[in-house]
């Protein structure tokens, strides 16, 4: 009966904290605990907030997952606010991961006319829990980054491709179309040097995927 007493509440909290961290950017709030609070799991920017530099023509995004099979949407704004009813834009494909771990896109794009902005990066997933969010404050910058951080690397055994997902593509109506879920990669063994595995060509086909779409909407990346 004891056992049982201390496993229970164990139990429960694991459950709770069974989200995800965002790694880079620096999100607004450390802990996973209001993470199905959007839209930036339970957090607001303030002054305290630490600002990352966000590369329009490339930055690394690196979280950590606890889900073995998630849905995923990378979406900026501009200004220091997350609520309301705002202009988000869709950075990349939906991309489904497949294994628990660490996860990094290194080479995620934002529109140019961002740069010298402050904005702010979320990433949603949508697990087996529901809608989970995590929000970081950026400022645009030029170019793409010229070093990966140490926390972009990518777990043994994860494998992530494109994919749809009805749930995230309702929140990006206005959005074009996303990636064929028929491209598919498989993430390298733990390293912080990604670009080196497939991953590498997830970014290539998304890049090549997206100056697509610009060209056919008439966007300007």
């Amino acid at each position: 009966m004891y056992a049982k007493a201390i496993i229970l509440p164990f139990l429960a909290i694991s459950t709770v904290s069974a989200h995800f961290t965002l790694r880079h950017p620096t999100p607004f709030g450390p802990s996973a605990a209001k993470q199905d609070y959007g839209p930036c799991g339970g957090y607001n920017l303030d002054e305290n907030t630490a600002v990352t530099e966000f590369h329009v023509d490339g930055e690394a995004i690196a979280y950590s997952s606890s889900h073995p099979d998630v849905h995923v949407l990378f979406r900026v704004v501009e200004g220091t606010t997350a609520n309301g009813d705002l202009n988000w834009s869709q950075v990349f494909p939906i991309v489904e991961q497949f294994g628990s771990g660490d996860f990094c896109e290194p080479m995620v794009v934002a529109p140019k006319d961002l740069v010298g902005k402050k904005g702010i990066f979320q990433v949603i997933q949508n697990a087996v829990d529901g809608m989970l969010y995590a929000c970081a404050a950026v400022k645009f910058v030029s170019g793409s980054l010229s070093t990966l951080p140490d926390t972009c690397r990518n777990g043994t055994g994860v494998d992530a491709s494109f994919s749809s997902d009805s749930s995230l593509e309702a929140l990006m109506s206005n959005s074009p179309p996303s990636a064929s879920s028929s491209q598919t990669t498989s993430a390298p063994t733990a390293t912080n040097t990604p670009s080196e595995g497939s991953i590498k060509g997830l970014s290539i086909v998304a890049s090549v995927f997206w100056s697509t779409v610009a060209v056919i909407f008439g966007m300007q990346l």
